[in-house]
C-alpha cells in the first residue's frame, strides 16, 4: 500500500493546480474590475492585458515560499512527516474554502484563507501531538501572524478613506464632462497616476525580480523622492505629447495599471497558491525549512500559464467581478441582489447626519458650486460602462500606491481588500451612494466584509477538523478527505450553474 507521506505529496502536487485555479478565479478582481467596469476595451484585450502581466510576474518572482515556510509557525517543532499532514490539511481547507467564495461571488483574500489555514492546522496538530494548550501554542510564530492579521485590517480603512479622498478631489477638477479637462490637466494627471504604477511595479511587482539586487533596491530606498520626481515629469511630458496626438490617456493608465496589477499578483500572491504544496514537497525530499526555499522557474511559468487559462475559462472569475461592480456602478438602482435591513437604514440615517455636521460650516455658495461639479452626463454611463475612465484609473492609482507604500514599510496587507475597499471608497465620492440604493450598496459591502471575517474563522476551524482527520486516520484519513473534498467542488460547480441560470431567467 501507498505510504501515507507519498500519497500526501501527491495530493499536494494535484491541489496545487486546483489551488491556482480557484484562486486565480476569485483574485482576478484584484486587476481585471477597473479595466472591465469602465470598458476601456474589449474584455479580450483587457484579458491578453492581464495575462502578459501575469507572465511578467512569474518570471520576476524569485519563487522563495515564508509564509508556508515558517511565517506562521516554527517548522523545527514538527517532523518532516508531520509538516506534510500540516501543508495537506491546508490545501484540502483552501481548494474547498476559495471555490466555495467564488461559488457565491464573494471576492476573498487568498493571504488571509492562507494565514489562518496554516495557523488552524499548526495549532490543532501540535495541540493533538503535545495535548497542552500552553505547549502548543509554542509552535505558532504568533509575532509573525498577529503582525500580518494587523496589517490586514488596518488596510481597508485606509484603503476606503484614500479611495474616497483622491476620487473626492479628481472629480471636482475634472468633472464627469472630463474630456476638454484632460486635455488642460491629463498630463500632469498622468504623470501622477503613471508615477504610482511604476513606483507599484518596482516596489510589489519586480521586488523579487533578479535584477533587483540589494544595491538597486538601497538605491530605491534611499533615493525615493529624487526617483518618484524625475519620473512624474518624464511620464508627465510624454503623456503630453500623447494627448496633443490624441491619445486616449485615462486607457493607457487603465491598462498599464491592470497589466502592473496582475504582474504584482502573480509575483507575489503565488505563493499563496502552490506554496504549501513546494514546501510540503520540499520536507519529502528532505529539504531544510528554516532555510531559503526557491521554487523552481519552470514551476513558475507553468503556474502562469495555469491561472491565464483560468481568467480565459472560468465562468466563476465572472461571478465574483460582478459582484464589486454591481456594487460600485454608476447606476441609480443596482441589481437587487443585496437584501437590507433596519440597521443598514439606521447607519445610513448615521452618516448622513455625520455628513451634514461635517459640512454644515461650508457656505452654501461653496456647497452648490461643487454640486455642479458632480452633474452628470451623456456620456458618465459611456458605452454601457459601470463607471467612467476618470474613477477607474483612481482605482488602480490609489490601490498600487496604498500596496507599494505598505511593501516599501514591510507591511502586510491583502490585495483583495485593498482593491475592493479603494473602489468602494471611489463609489462613494462619486456620489452613487443616494438615498434610494444606498441600502442595497452598503448591505452588499457589509456582506462581503463580514465574508471576510468569516474566511479566517472558517479557514481555522475547516483546516483544524481536516488535520484531525489526517492525525487520527492516516492514509485512510486523507483518501476520506480527498473525496469529500472532490464531491464538494462537484457540487459547488453544480451550484454555481443553478445560480448562473437562475439570474439569467431573473435579468
Amino acid at each position: 500500500m501507498i505510504s501515507f507521506e507519498l500519497l500526501a505529496v501527491l495530493t499536494l502536487v494535484i491541489l496545487a493546480f486546483g489551488d491556482l485555479i480557484v484562486g486565480v478565479v476569485n483574485d482576478a478582481v484584484n486587476f481585471l474590475n477597473s479595466a472591465i467596469g469602465s470598458k476601456v476595451t474589449s474584455r479580450k484585450v483587457i484579458l491578453i492585458v492581464a495575462s502578459i502581466g501575469i507572465i511578467i510576474g512569474t518570471t520576476f518572482s524569485d519563487g522563495i515560499i515564508e509564509v508556508a515556510r515558517k511565517g506562521i509557525f516554527h517548522p523545527e517543532f514538527f517532523s518532516a512527516t508531520e509538516v506534510i499532514t500540516i501543508f495537506a490539511a491546508v490545501a484540502l481547507s483552501d481548494i474547498i474554502l476559495l471555490d466555495l467564495y467564488s461559488t457565491f461571488g464573494l471576492p476573498t483574500s487568498t493571504t488571509v484563507s492562507i494565514v489562518f489555514e496554516l495557523l488552524g492546522a499548526a495549532f490543532i496538530f501540535a495541540l493533538l501531538k503535545v495535548g497542552n494548550m500552553e505547549q502548543a501554542w509554542e509552535a505558532i510564530n504568533s509575532a509573525s501572524a498577529m503582525k500580518i492579521v494587523v496589517g490586514i485590517v488596518l488596510s481597508i480603512g485606509i484603503a476606503f478613506f484614500s479611495g474616497l479622498i483622491v476620487q473626492f478631489f479628481t472629480r471636482l477638477i475634472f468633472t464627469f464632462n472630463y474630456k476638454p479637462r484632460i486635455k488642460k490637466w491629463g498630463a500632469v494627471w498622468s504623470g501622477v497616476a503613471l508615477t504610482s504604477l511604476l513606483f507599484f511595479i518596482l516596489m510589489k511587482g519586480a521586488k523579487h525580480a533578479t535584477f533587483m539586487t540589494n544595491d538597486i533596491k538601497e538605491f530605491i530606498n534611499g533615493h525615493t523622492l529624487e526617483i518618484l520626481l524625475s519620473t512624474f515629469v518624464t511620464l508627465s511630458v510624454i503623456s503630453y505629447g500623447l494627448i496633443k496626438k490624441n491619445v486616449n490617456i485615462l486607457k493607457v493608465i487603465v491598462l498599464i495599471g491592470t497589466a502592473s496589477l496582475a504582474m504584482a499578483f502573480a509575483g507575489n500572491d503565488l505563493a499563496n497558491f502552490i506554496g504549501v504544496s513546494i514546501a510540503g514537497t520540499s520536507a519529502f525530499l528532505g529539504a531544510d525549512l528554516t532555510g531559503e526555499l526557491p521554487t523552481p522557474t519552470w514551476v513558475l511559468l507553468l503556474a502562469g500559464i495555469i491561472m491565464i487559462v483560468a481568467i480565459w475559462r472560468s465562468k466563476k472569475a465572472k461571478t465574483v467581478s460582478a459582484t464589486e461592480i454591481n456594487i460600485a456602478s454608476h447606476e441609480k438602482h443596482i441589481k437587487s441582489m443585496w437584501k437590507t435591513n433596519v440597521l443598514t437604514q439606521k447607519f445610513i440615517d448615521l452618516s448622513i447626519f455625520i455628513f451634514k455636521t461635517i459640512t454644515y460650516p461650508i457656505p452654501e455658495s461653496i456647497k452648490a458650486w461643487i454640486s455642479k461639479r458632480w452633474k452628470t452626463t451623456k456620456e458618465t454611463n459611456e458605452n454601457g460602462a459601470a463607471f467612467d475612465l476618470v474613477r477607474a484609473s483612481v482605482n488602480l492609482m490609489v490601490a498600487a500606491a496604498v500596496i507599494s507604500y505598505a511593501t516599501s514599510q514591510k507591511l502586510p496587507l491583502s490585495t483583495t481588500y485593498v482593491t475592493f475597499m479603494v473602489a468602494m471608497g471611489t463609489s462613494l465620492a462619486d456620489g452613487v451612494w443616494n438615498r434610494d440604493c444606498a441600502p442595497s450598496r452598503i448591505s452588499g459591502v457589509l456582506t462581503v466584509i463580514s465574508g471576510w471575517f468569516l474566511t479566517a474563522i472558517v479557514a481555522f476551524l475547516l483546516s483544524g477538523v481536516i488535520v484531525g482527520i489526517l492525525f487520527f486516520g492516516k492514509t485512510y484519513g486523507l483518501i476520506a478527505a480527498i473525496l469529500f473534498v472532490g464531491f464538494t467542488i462537484y457540487k459547488l460547480s453544480h451550484l454555481h450553474d443553478k445560480r448562473e441560470k437562475t439570474a439569467k431567467m431573473k435579468a
